[in-house]
């Protein structure tokens, strides 16, 4: 067990690092093409999510629900308190509630809701699930106007990025319930994890330079799939433990930690005035994010423990650990 969650502590700091990376092109002029990668961590934080839910015990919906609400949303009103201090940024409170966080905290507490059912009914038929759930995104792609939607984010998506996502988080889900171990072999799945990636990048810039293949985007599906399970083979690499357990460990550990947080103040505090520092302004602007991801997480425990009978542990709010 141990050794699983340091599989996936690992993933998420690749999933934190990728999920910025995706919103930081406004950093990279001119080369604002080195800002990608965000689908593919918002598909790995996904996949982490489904992965360790079903590690975890099976509760009463009441009880798990309410333990998944316990780790979003004081996160998600703390942010409201410091954006509404420091960035001037006012939301009334059903503003905070349904889209605070952005489109990731709201689908993410959807699914939660859509996984409990599946683990407590078809826990022995995941790959069925699976099945259902990928005919379900291909009647809804169906249904999509394909000159409009685009899949992954960006002016042009809708709200099909809810229902596709869901695989990922399914399929942490199948890998997190099996026994099996995933042995990495570096030659093979780092070539594999290339050539999806490749593979997925070439469909969605192919898709958005010719409006006669736009429609055929959903394809892109099966090669992010590949990439996500070979990201997660890599992450179980003896390489990477190793990494792990070194003196980068807290480092590793922190940015881990904070891949919700991150993803949710990314957005605020992304500026282009440090652009002039190229390329040393991408590290300062992704501490910053760090540092104030943290400070979202600190107050988050805060509030967590406001609620609770038990004296405040202020080992426990200020800890770095997941």
């Amino acid at each position: 067990m141990k050794e699983r969650n340091i599989s996936i502590d690992i993933l998420r700091f690749f999933a934190a690092i990728l999920i910025t990376n995706s919103h930081m092109d406004v950093l990279y002029h001119p080369y604002e093409f080195l800002g990608t990668g965000g689908a593919i961590g918002d598909a790995l934080f996904f996949f982490a999510s489904g992965f360790t839910l079903f590690l975890g015990e099976m509760r009463r919906f009441d009880n798990y629900y309410k333990r998944r609400i316990n780790r979003i949303y004081p996160t998600v009103f703390s942010w409201a308190l410091i954006a509404s201090i420091f960035f001037l940024d006012s939301a009334n409170m059903k503003t905070v509630i349904f889209t605070g966080g952005g489109w990731f905290v709201s689908c993410i507490m959807i699914y939660y809701i859509i996984l409990y059912f599946i683990r407590k009914y078809m826990y022995n038929h995941l790959i069925l699930a699976f099945g259902l759930a990928s005919a379900i995104v291909l009647t809804w792609y169906f249904f999509e106007d394909k000159t409009t939607v685009f899949m992954y984010g960006g002016g042009r998506s809708t709200f099909f990025g809810w229902g596709h996502y869901f695989l990922f988080m399914l399929l942490g889900a199948i890998l997190g319930s099996t026994k099996k171990q995933w042995n990495f072999v570096f030659k093979k799945d780092i070539l594999k994890l290339v050539l999806c990636t490749i593979v997925y990048y070439a469909i969605l810039a192919i898709a958005d330079k010719y409006e006669k293949v736009t429609k055929f985007q959903i394809l892109s599906l099966l090669p992010l799939l590949g990439t996500i399970f070979y990201f997660y083979k890599i992450c179980n690499s003896k390489l990477l433990k190793k990494i792990y357990y070194s003196k980068f460990n807290k480092m590793i550990v922190l940015i881990s930690m904070l891949c919700l947080e991150i993803y949710v103040v990314q957005g605020t505090l992304l500026t282009d005035k440090m652009n002039a520092l190229f390329p040393f302004n991408i590290v300062i602007m992704f501490t910053i994010i760090v540092i104030c991801a943290y400070a979202v997480k600190v107050l988050s425990r805060i509030f967590s423990q406001i609620f609770m009978d038990a004296p405040f542990n202020w080992n426990a709010i200020f800890q770095i650990k997941n």
